[in-house]
């Protein structure tokens, strides 16, 4: 009898730390979006997110007809300031600019003064490497 309780209980161990480690979520935008791929909405760019706060947490590959420019959030100025699982806001150009989560394929980008909004959609690699494909410009 008690080994049969033994083995119960271990099956309900078990059974809870599988279920705990299959249920990870991510906490911070940088965290959600860390190594994914999207393009603006003419699919001139992509633009992918990495979770590196205080380095390069976003970069951008952007369709020059026929050669691609990169930029990165350093090499641009623009200055993380701070995320929530859903957002992510940062000054660039003299503006504070804040990335928000719709769902799981579209990002918003708004001019927190109000302004300019742009959406970004979810892509694969297979697209950004289409883009790769142009080489870069000189």
């Amino acid at each position: 009898r008690q080994t049969k309780m033994k083995k119960i209980f271990l099956f309900i161990i078990i059974l809870i730390i599988s279920c705990s480690e299959d249920n990870k979520s991510c906490e911070t935008f940088l965290d959600c979006l860390d190594g994914t791929y999207w393009s603006s909405e003419d699919n001139a760019s992509i633009w992918r997110f990495f979770n590196d706060k205080n380095g390069v947490y976003m970069d951008v590959h952007v369709n020059q007809g026929g050669c691609y420019i990169y930029e990165d959030n350093n090499m641009v100025g623009a200055s993380f300031k701070f995320q929530t699982k859903k957002n992510l806001s940062e000054d660039y150009a003299g503006y504070n600019w804040l990335y928000t989560i719709v769902n799981d394929s579209l990002i918003e980008k708004t001019m927190s003064a109000g302004g300019n909004t742009y959406y970004f959609i979810k892509r694969d690699k297979t697209f950004f490497n289409e883009i790769l494909d142009l080489g870069t410009c000189n």
